[in-house]
C-alpha cells in the first residue's frame, strides 16, 4: 500500500484555502455591517462633533444610518459565503451527486 503524498497536499491546499476564503468573506461582510454613517458637514465646512451636543439640546438632525453600498456589499459577502459552504458540502456528500 503506498500513500499518494501529492493528492494528500492538494487536498490539504484546498481545504485551507476554502477556510481562510469563507472566513474572510463572512468578516468582510460583518465590517461592512459596521461601517459608519457619513458624518454631518456644518455650512461653515467643518464636522458635527461626534455623541451628544453639550448643550443637552435636541437637535433636528436626519437619522442616517449605513450606507446603502456597505448593506449591499456586507449582503453580497454572506451571499458569497454561504454558497462556498453549499458548494463545499455538495462536493463532499456523494448522495448529492445526481449524474
Amino acid at each position: 500500500m503506498s500513500i499518494d503524498w501529492f493528492s494528500f497536499v492538494i487536498v490539504f491546499a484546498a481545504a485551507l484555502f476554502s477556510a481562510i476564503f469563507v472566513v474572510a468573506l463572512y468578516s468582510l461582510g460583518i465590517r461592512f455591517l459596521a461601517t459608519p454613517a457619513p458624518r454631518v458637514r456644518r455650512e461653515d465646512g467643518t464636522f458635527e462633533p461626534d455623541g451628544p451636543s453639550r448643550d443637552d439640546e435636541d437637535d433636528d438632525v436626519d437619522a442616517v444610518g449605513r450606507p446603502r453600498w456597505a448593506t449591499v456589499s456586507a449582503n453580497l459577502c454572506f451571499g458569497l459565503s454561504a454558497l462556498s459552504v453549499l458548494v463545499g458540502i455538495f462536493l463532499i456528500v456523494p448522495a448529492l451527486h445526481f449524474w
